[in-house]
């Protein structure tokens, strides 16, 4: 990211890793000044509904920007709208 020409995005975090090692990864990238594409999982896995991907996704966008001050227009999230193809069984 130091020799990158603009703004670094780096792809991607996500709290499958946990809550501690996700706010290390964010705060390197802050460090770093890039944006950061945020997966909607989290410990449990990934979800198929609408529903289910707000509430995902707002769990680490409030710890990106409230804990960490990660600038919020430095924040990209894909919700994993082709969960279809994950080979997930209760998916398909």
């Amino acid at each position: 990211m130091k020799w990158c020409h603009g703004k670094a995005i780096a792809n991607s975090i996500s709290l499958k890793v946990g809550e501690e090692l996700f706010k290390e990864h964010a705060n390197l990238l802050k460090k770093h000044g890039a944006a950061v594409l945020v997966m909607a999982f989290d410990e449990e896995g990934q979800v198929a509904t609408a529903s289910g991907k707000i509430r995902i996704c707002k769990r680490p966008y409030d710890i990106l920007v409230h804990e960490v001050k990660f600038p919020p227009e430095d924040i990209v999230f894909d919700p994993n709208a082709l969960a279809i193809g994950t080979g997930i069984k209760h998916m398909n």
